[in-house]
């Protein structure tokens, strides 16, 4: 995936819903609240793993 590469693999909130192409409330609501991806607390703050993110939008319909 090409986008992949222009991305970390761990994003902070802006950074993830960005990659998906969805807004923020999208984001949260139906991917952080529904446990299709998990919030990881680090020392920089909140992040999204990019593995995850993939999977949840594979699965959207699921």
């Amino acid at each position: 995936m090409e986008k992949a590469e222009q991305y970390p693999k761990w994003l902070n909130r802006s950074k993830a819903h960005q990659y998906i192409s969805v807004a923020d409330n999208t984001f949260m609501k139906y991917y952080v609240k529904n446990g299709k991806v998990k919030a990881y607390p680090t020392e920089h703050g909140i992040r999204y793993d990019r593995d995850e993110i993939d999977e949840a939008v594979k699965h959207y319909y699921d």
